[in-house]
């Protein structure tokens, strides 16, 4: 059994954790079963979000393709609210990912085809003790919750591409590549993201007023007790036992490198990259987030980096496009999360990473996330072919084994040290779960 990092005990030694009704560690057996089970397989062929088409038009595109992110976010949110309009104040931090495709309309003309895949909202992080079982989602901000969406939609997207309905293989966004064991994005497809408001951390201080610009910009930041903080500033016994979170600005500096499917995904992908990033509530110059997001990492990285990684420079684009309610306080705690093919929203606790009671979608034990470790973990089995990675007794080790994306994301985390920017925290313990 492969140990824990940093001479931890395996919390698979440890009591079984009995908060919230949990008896112990399910077996892949027992979450195999219909009540226990994080359905991946729910909705899988149901295209049932609103797709919008845009034609190319030279010198407009970029205005379209802002005005475009906005609407679609804006009216799938509306849409899935339909039957659970009491959560609709949950829309004020709000993020979604959009996946464009290059198509021909009736008449041969070329066209951009958008259709949401992926949404998130919130804007808290639990402040609890740190989980051993992998049940507690940590981060429940608007970004990270859309991300987390957005790998329960690409385990989804593998189901269909090892389908043995040529239709299914036809929908899926990924195909197989000349160079690679690992499955590519289409040629035609891009990913997008939107979000309603400046990502925190770095990047949110060009999203503020001068008056309100307090941080020192090139900094690494974390939440942790209810504060966003740098995390040169946070006593090290904090990151030992609470729940501390990088802050959505670095995550996203760390996808520009890295690519936002995950270390368990990249045992089957090549690195996604965003393409680029709308933020709907700002006027401010386009270049001004994209200028710091590069100042955080130069290009002093790329002769590092093993193919097919790259430094993959987000697109950052403002538009004026306020989508507040008046419920939005009572909701601050809330975090609503969805992916295509799910039949319904389910409403977490922000606070404590868990779901809410009365939440539309109630999919895992324990009142668990179907976007938690587990329920990733959960996916991963459904579709890992290769014998020796269902032999690996952890999350930790299937992540490890990773190694060149783990090698990418320890450059990244070397980088932002010799930028004099702080360390970036990892919670290697709370990965050591097993589901025997």
């Amino acid at each position: 059994r492969r140990e824990c990092p940093g001479g931890h005990p395996d919390p698979e030694d440890l009591p079984p954790d009995t908060s919230n009704g949990n008896t112990g560690e399910d077996s892949l057996t027992q979450m195999a079963t219909p009540e226990h089970s994080y359905n991946l397989l729910e909705g899988l062929l149901r295209p049932d979000s609103p797709v919008f088409i845009l034609a190319f038009t030279p010198g407009w595109a970029m205005e379209w393709h802002k005005h475009q992110m906005a609407a679609i976010s804006s009216e799938t949110f509306d849409s899935l609210l339909k039957t659970s309009p009491e959560y609709s104040g949950c829309r004020s931090n709000m993020a979604t990912f959009v996946i464009t495709r290059k198509v021909l309309d009736a008449k041969g003309r070329p066209c951009e085809r958008y259709q949401l895949v992926a949404l998130g909202t919130g804007n808290s992080s639990s402040g609890e003790w740190l989980r051993f079982n992998g049940r507690m989602v940590h981060d429940c901000h608007a970004i990270v919750i859309a991300r987390r969406a957005l790998l329960r939609f690409l385990y989804k997207q593998l189901l269909l591409f090892f389908d043995a309905d040529p239709k299914a293989k036809e929908m899926c966004i990924f195909e197989s590549s000349a160079d690679s064991h690992q499955l590519q994005l289409k040629s035609n497809i891009r990913l997008h993201l939107y979000a309603n408001r400046c990502p925190e951390g770095a990047n949110e201080c060009l999203c503020s007023p001068p008056a309100m610009n307090t941080w020192t910009p090139m900094k690494l930041h974390c939440h942790a007790k209810s504060l966003l903080l740098p995390v040169a500033y946070l006593d090290p016994s904090i990151w030992a036992a609470r729940v501390c979170c990088m802050s959505a600005s670095d995550k996203l500096c760390l996808w520009t490198v890295a690519g936002v499917q995950g270390a368990l995904l990249s045992h089957f992908l090549q690195p996604l990259y965003i393409t680029s990033m709308v933020i709907g509530n700002q006027t401010n110059s386009d270049g001004e987030v994209c200028d710091i997001s590069k100042k955080q990492l130069d290009d002093s990285l790329l002769e590092l980096l093993p193919p097919p990684f790259k430094k993959q420079d987000i697109l950052f684009l403002h538009c004026n496009y306020v989508d507040l309610t008046d419920e939005a306080l009572r909701h601050s705690h809330l975090s609503i999360n969805w992916c295509l093919g799910d039949k319904d929203i389910e409403v977490l606790d922000g606070t404590t990473g868990f779901i809410v009671e009365g939440s539309p979608s109630l999919s895992g034990p324990g009142s668990s996330s179907r976007l938690c470790k587990r329920a990733l973990y959960s996916y991963f089995f459904q579709v890992a072919q290769q014998k020796y990675l269902l032999k690996l007794p952890t999350y930790y080790s299937v992540k490890v084994v990773a190694s060149v994306y783990q090698t990418v994301k320890d450059l990244v985390k070397q980088q932002f040290l010799n930028n004099h920017e702080g360390p970036w925290n990892s919670k290697n313990l709370v990965d050591c779960f097993s589901t025997g």
